[in-house]
């Protein structure tokens, strides 16, 4: 067991700054899509749940493929 605890504090420089990124993600995802007006699904509840559920890959998804730029209005 002592080895296992030994194992995690090595790891600690390289997960912190992990976590960190992952959080920076998850918030500047979750803030761009409660400001954004539309997005691709035309479903927010969906896009909010692959950003919180799905790690570090829910955000990136969001952030290149959820955003859609705003819909033309000249009808």
């Amino acid at each position: 067991m002592n080895a296992e605890l030994d194992l995690l504090i090595e790891l600690i420089p390289f997960l912190i700054p992990l976590f960190l990124v992952q959080m920076a993600l998850l918030v500047i995802a979750i803030v761009d899509l409660v400001k954004r007006e539309h997005v691709t699904g035309d479903n927010k509840l969906i896009w909010m749940l692959v950003i919180i559920f799905i790690s570090v890959i829910g955000p990136i998804m969001y952030l290149l493929y959820g955003r859609k730029e705003r819909a033309n209005d000249s009808d």
